[in-house]
Parts: C-alpha cells; structure tokens; sequence
C-alpha cells in the first residue's frame, strides 16, 4: 500500500473513531437528561397534586426543578452546547440534593 493511500486510511479511521465517540458521548448526555426529566416529574408531581406535605415537600420542589433544568439541556444543546452542559450539571446536582434530601425526611 503506498505511503498517501496509508496515511489517508488512517485519517479516516481516526475520524471514524472520534464520530463514534463523539456520538456516545451525546446518547449518554440524553439519557442522562431524560432520566433525571422522568424521575423529577414522577417525584415532583407529589407537590403539585398535594401529597407532599410538611417536610417532604422542599424535595419534592427541587426535584421539580431539576426536571426543568433538564428539560432545559434540551433546548439549548443545538445553539449553546456549553450552555446544555451546565444546565445537565445543574440537574444532575439539584436530583441527588433532592434524593438525599428525600432519604433523610422519610
């Protein structure tokens, strides 16, 4: 195999590959996402149908509001990518504060 044909072989392989990655990287920020959407809104909607009462109810809120953070992540990963990653954080974060702050009033 001649010595261009070689290199631009190469060149696409590690294209391939980056694509690849680039590509996984995006479905596990996704469901990642949706996740954290899903379990906010099923959790969270204890607070708006009435059920959550007394101390149970500022988890149930920042549950609800990491659901709207998440949704957020989907508005904005085409404009502002870096944007869409914070807010992913954000939701991430605000869901484990609202788990752990739901373990510890049960």
């Amino acid at each position: 195999m001649p010595a261009g044909e070689r290199q631009q072989v190469e060149r696409d392989t590690q294209l391939s590959i980056y694509r690849l990655q680039t590509e996984a990287y995006r479905n596990l920020r996704h469901s990642v996402a949706a996740a954290v959407v899903i379990f906010g809104l099923f959790v969270g909607s204890d607070a708006l149908l009435g059920d959550a009462e007394g101390a149970r109810l500022w988890p149930c809120l920042i549950l609800l509001l990491s659901a709207v953070l998440g949704a957020g992540y989907f508005g904005t990963t085409g404009a502002r990518p870096r944007l869409g990653l914070q807010l992913l954080a954000a939701a991430v974060l605000a869901t484990v504060i609202g788990v752990v702050a739901l373990i510890v009033v049960r």
